[in-house]
């Protein structure tokens, strides 16, 4: 990933970058106007029309207007839900209308923009250049362990007839293995999920139990569902190291930044 130092600054990945003409995608951060309460996450933390607000800014800034937004609910399941026209904007202005009981979006329609919040969970963003379609998905370790991200795949290759060859992913910041220690469920979930858990679960000196390596599961699930290694970008940025720039949970933000994928019209 990049960082692009624009009034509002965001991060890209250079992998989607590639294909700027086609489709605008950037990570949010918490930073605007020496202000780091630069959240688009609607949980109380900043008003509602607060929130409003910075998601304005950020629509003016990649020149979309604010009811492209699509907001899951987030559940911590791998539902992937279609996106047509009639859910445009959907959870773009109040919290009520986000899309329920998803955590995953794709669409080929423009004008469209998928959001994933997150504050430790991990943000994806998903590129089909061959059908030109799109989709976005957050990971926390419910998700992870579900394999949402192998939803997504399957869900590309169910509506579009997508080779999952094609497809380009950027597998955005999160809570990296650097900090995140996990109890015994979560343990027990990894293993039951994965077949190998030598690279997931793994001991960190600063802990007294096992860390949970987020962006290996994830990338393990898209090389497992087919997805070429060399298409997948990892982020390797830990949102509690880097607490300057996206909110943590376990650093104790309240905040939400997001990734965010829009097919231009």
């Amino acid at each position: 990933m990049i960082l692009v130092n624009a009034p509002t600054p965001f991060y890209q990945f250079e992998n989607l970058r590639k294909f700027s003409d086609r489709v605008t995608h950037f990570i949010s951060t918490r930073n605007y106007n020496n202000d780091s309460r630069f959240t688009i996450g609607m949980n109380e933390y900043l008003s509602e029309k607060g929130v409003i607000a910075n998601r304005q800014i950020l629509a003016n800034q990649f020149n979309f207007a604010p009811n492209s937004y699509v907001f899951a609910e987030q559940v911590h399941g791998n539902i992937v839900e279609f996106i047509n026209s009639q859910k445009r904007g959907m959870g773009a202005f109040s919290k009520s209308t986000a899309l329920p009981h998803s955590d995953a979006m794709i669409t080929h329609l423009p004008d469209i923009c998928l959001v994933a919040q997150a504050a430790d969970c991990v943000p994806i963003l998903f590129y089909d250049p061959v059908n030109n379609a799109i989709a976005s998905a957050h990971a926390g370790w419910k998700g992870t362990v579900l394999k949402i991200a192998g939803e997504v795949v399957k869900s590309f290759q169910k509506i579009y007839n997508s080779k999952p060859n094609d497809i380009i992913v950027g597998i955005g910041p999160s809570i990296g293995p650097c900090c995140y220690e996990v109890g015994d469920e979560v343990v027990e979930r990894v293993k039951e999920s994965f077949q190998n858990t030598d690279k997931l679960v793994i001991s960190n000196p600063k802990f007294s139990k096992p860390v949970f390596n987020l962006w290996e599961a994830n990338f393990e699930t898209l090389v497992e569902a087919g997805i070429n290694p060399k298409n997948i970008e990892v982020a390797n940025m830990c949102t509690k190291c880097n607490n300057t720039e996206f909110f943590s949970a376990r650093a104790g933000d309240r905040g939400r930044f997001g990734g965010f994928i829009m097919i231009k019209s």
